[in-house]
């Protein structure tokens, strides 16, 4: 039924849950998974040509590095499963990028995504990324819940954490 199933990630625990739904998927159709991770050209926008021109380069190789980590990350736990994933990492808009461009290059036939993810100041001017994927792609798409009990759990923990700092 799915034979190649895209997994964005952010890095956020809904995207986590996300590709472990995907990964039984995977199993079940014996489909093939793609991880994806869009380093987000957009934010850069926001700086001043000065601090753009200056700042541009060290910011673009920590995103890079944090790209980076979180594929890899993501491809230890689909090898933990016996399966295995190709990795892509592009740099533009993470929308357009999840919704059009790679299901479109990669032939892909479901998308299965977070219901949100790690930018809450871009989802309230701009919407919510996966409500954008659900509107403008062809492919399928699962939105994936994390449980209230996780995500509660998730969110005293972060607030704990933002109280010791």
């Amino acid at each position: 039924m799915y034979e190649r199933i895209l997994v964005p990630l952010d890095g956020s625990d809904n995207a986590y849950f996300a590709l472990e739904h995907a990964i039984e998927l995977a199993k079940v159709f014996e489909s093939q998974l793609f991880l994806l991770n869009v380093i987000d050209t957009n934010r850069f926008g926001v700086y001043s040509p000065d601090v753009f021109t200056s700042a541009a380069p060290d910011m673009m190789s920590f995103d890079e590095a944090q790209s980076k980590k979180l594929l890899e990350q993501a491809q230890e736990r689909v090898e933990a499963h016996q399966l295995h994933a190709e990795i892509i990492r592009q740099t533009g808009v993470p929308k357009v990028a999840i919704a059009v461009d790679v299901p479109k290059a990669q032939n892909i036939d479901l998308i299965v995504i977070g219901r949100s993810g790690t930018n809450a100041i871009s989802r309230l001017f701009l919407g919510s990324t996966t409500a954008y994927v659900v509107r403008n792609t062809e492919a399928n798409v699962t939105v994936v819940n994390m449980p209230n009990d996780e995500a509660e759990e998730h969110e005293r923990a972060d607030t704990t954490q933002d109280e010791t700092d």
